[in-house]
């Protein structure tokens, strides 16, 4: 199954979102509670919620960093 050319943006940017937030929160739990019981049930909730948060700022804000980045780049 393909998805039309026109949702490439929406689906480039959630993918970006997950693939940056999952292992981001993983780490970040490994810092701040370690590998010990409830490990797996904190990995979860933390990228739930950060791909949640993560999703639409990606939508929102890549279109405008490619703005900004084709403005100060030379072509």
């Amino acid at each position: 199954m393909k998805i039309s050319k026109k949702y490439r943006g929406i689906v480039f940017s959630c993918l970006a979102a997950v693939f940056i937030s999952v292992p981001i929160a993983f780490f970040m739990v490994i810092i701040n509670y370690g590998f010990r019981a409830g490990f797996f049930m904190a990995f979860l909730k933390s990228s739930l919620v950060g791909t949640a948060i993560s999703v639409p700022l990606a939508n929102i804000l890549i279109p405008v960093a490619d703005k900004i980045v084709n403005k100060i780049v030379e072509e």
